[in-house]
């Protein structure tokens, strides 16, 4: 059971990773769907900054592989309708705990970045935090929009 678990651990790990980027260490993400369009740019002032703290919001692997490892473990306790009860039982708590572990390890520090456009035009934009990319009031920046409406502010 435990070369089980291990296994599955592994292989999310493992199936979780991206490979080098050719062109060197990323300061930007972007989803699949941002991929191959064109962006609108527009050029601006940084007027302010300010941290923030951003939350996953609908992920639920930690829930399901908590749920799971619990489960798992908690079959093994017993035998006949302890057995199945232990599993039961294993699963909430896992699930649980899964949730909380997640909460921790899925927020990230960001800031909320406020431009002045050329045309005038002030936004905001709240994007991860970058220790290759900070910002300060006065740089001068670029917002890249893209047509699904994301936005985010790059030097």
């Amino acid at each position: 059971m435990n070369k089980l678990i291990i296994g599955t651990l592994f292989t999310l790990t493992v199936a979780a990773c991206a490979g080098p980027n050719p062109y060197g260490n990323s300061t930007e993400r972007y989803g699949s769907s941002e991929a191959n369009q064109t962006m609108q740019v527009s050029h601006g002032t940084v007027i302010d900054v300010q941290p923030v703290t951003i939350d996953s919001e609908g992920n639920v692997v930690g829930k399901i592989a908590g749920g799971l490892i619990g489960g798992i473990g908690g079959s093994s306790v017993g035998g006949g309708r302890g057995s199945a009860a232990a599993a039961v039982a294993g699963a909430v708590v896992g699930g649980m705990i899964g949730n909380k572990v997640e909460e921790m390890y899925n927020k990230a520090n960001g800031v909320q970045i406020t431009v002045q456009l050329d045309s005038g035009q002030v936004q905001s934009i709240v994007q991860e935090a970058n220790a290759n990319a900070l910002f300060r009031k006065g740089d001068y920046v670029k917002v890249v929009k893209s047509a699904s409406s994301k936005a985010r502010v790059i030097q």
